[in-house]
């Protein structure tokens, strides 16, 4: 049985990225499992792999880009327990997702709880993983305290947002002034990076508890002042 994927056979534009058909299906060795790919997230963290511009990325052409997916367990290799056929998954892949059937091993995907949207699921797995990571096993954010999102009304932006409002935190948030009445539904003050001056804000509140920038250069170290 054939399948599609997308593949890049260099770094660029969108124009890099072919539709190809493989002849037959990848068959999983021990250890690993076949997934059918339901859905598979289209985000910045993809154009910047397509791009070659992705930090600490050290594949290289040809691959098939695809950070996460949601999928349906096809097949078992040798020796896989605990996971079922038919079974649906999710997996931060990095790479690779783009493509009708993937091999991974058992140990990688994580069951998705039934009765969810697969297109739904699959928005959860980068960008609330980033955030949980970022506001738990990081920063290690308390009940009720105080912080800083840049690029708030953004995926991972919203994520922190979501987040937080479980912790009643107190969140103030970067975006553009398109973004900030999203940013209010999801419990943040928004500042207009444009025209306002997040600093003297936070020095107003007596600064923040945790600041998380992905921006850097400069406003890394201005976020950096924004802590208590």
């Amino acid at each position: 049985m054939s399948y599609k994927k997308v593949i890049l056979n260099e770094f660029g534009g969108p124009q890099v990225l072919q539709v190809v058909e493989e002849a037959a299906l990848p068959e999983p060795e021990a250890g690993d499992v076949r997934i059918k790919v339901l859905v598979a997230s289209a985000t910045f963290t993809d154009t910047m792999v397509r791009k070659g511009i992705y930090y600490g990325f050290k594949e290289t052409p040809p691959l098939s880009p695809g950070y996460d997916m949601v999928g349906a367990v096809d097949k078992l290799g040798a020796g896989v327990t605990g996971i079922e056929i038919g079974q649906m998954v999710a997996d931060l892949t990095v790479f690779g997702a783009y493509t009708e059937y993937m091999l991974r091993l058992a140990d990688s995907p994580v069951p998705v709880p039934a009765g969810l949207d697969p297109a739904e699921a699959v928005s959860m797995v980068l960008s609330y993983v980033t955030a949980y990571q970022m506001l738990h096993r990081i920063a290690k954010v308390q009940r009720g305290q105080k912080i800083l999102v840049h690029g708030a009304g953004g995926a991972v932006g919203t994520a922190l947002l979501e987040l937080g409002a479980l912790l009643d935190l107190e969140m103030y948030g970067t975006a553009s002034k398109t973004k900030h009445e999203l940013v209010k539904s999801l419990g943040g003050t928004p500042i207009d990076y444009k025209s306002e001056d997040f600093l003297v804000k936070m020095e107003a509140i007596g600064g923040v508890d945790a600041a998380f920038d992905a921006i850097g250069g400069d406003n890394f170290k201005r976020s950096f002042e924004s802590l208590k």
